[in-house]
């Protein structure tokens, strides 16, 4: 009796040991994008959509895509030039329903089976940003609508109306705005209704304008939101390897 249960302890065990392979799409297409093709709004993803179980990319880049899977910036992805050159078309549906979560890790399965992706973390201490809540909470709320994320520019008043967008799709802007990263330090992991004004914190006496100054104001002053400089360590992905023509489907 006492050799079946180790028997049966040792079998469960060996089972336990065994590695799960990695969650993957059921289905996938993935094609260079036609010549002269465009996305959608690169500030919102809008040329990404992920709903429940599957996920389209259209005309992005592969340097995007990994953005995407590791949910992190464009400043923290380096690698080839070609990788923020060429575009894709991705169309891929899971075996049943799936959290964007889940989808971002079949994506980087999907990245490294068909453009045999390989990369290297490597963590440097930099000057960046920081955006944090600001002492009194923000001053928006979350989106009671779904759908895909909209935004509305009015040049006029210089203002700014975003609605359904998470923190990290107002921060990518910054970052490129600034040209240095910007860290979300806020929290906030939801999807949001935002609007800012600028043009009430542009000096009307004719002195020069500091750009850095006053959005810091407007989004201290219109969201609650804190901005400030500060030295930290930064994640950064390097792509060691990978294919530009993607593996057939």
């Amino acid at each position: 009796m006492m050799r079946i249960v180790l028997a049966m302890a040792l079998s469960a065990g060996a089972v336990c040991g065994q590695t799960a392979p990695p969650p993957a799409f059921d289905v996938a297409s993935v094609k260079v994008s036609a010549s002269g093709q465009r996305g959608g709004n690169p500030i919102l993803n809008q040329n990404i959509r992920a709903t429940t179980g599957s996920l389209t990319m259209r005309h992005v880049t592969l340097k995007a895509c990994i953005q995407w899977a590791y949910h992190v910036f464009e400043y923290q992805v380096s690698g080839p030039n070609w990788i923020d050159s060429d575009h894709y078309d991705i169309a891929a549906k899971a075996a049943g329903p799936a959290t964007e979560p889940e989808l971002r890790l079949m994506l980087q399965t999907l990245l490294a089976d068909r453009f045999q992706l390989a990369f290297h973390r490597q963590t440097t201490e930099k000057q960046a940003y920081v955006l944090s809540v600001g002492k009194n909470g923000p001053k928006f709320h979350e989106s009671a609508e779904d759908g895909e994320s909209d935004i509305q520019p009015d040049q006029k008043t210089m203002s700014v109306s975003v609605r359904r967008v998470s923190i990290s799709q107002l921060i990518d802007p910054l970052s490129h705005m600034f040209q240095m990263p910007v860290v979300d330090m806020t929290g906030l992991n939801g999807r949001y209704d935002v609007a800012i004004s600028m043009a009430k914190y542009i000096p009307q006496s004719g002195d020069r304008a500091d750009p850095i100054s006053i959005i810091q104001t407007a989004l201290e002053e219109d969201l609650g939101l804190k901005l400030e400089a500060r030295k930290m360590p930064l994640d950064y992905l390097i792509v060691d390897r990978a294919a530009r023509v993607p593996s057939g489907n």
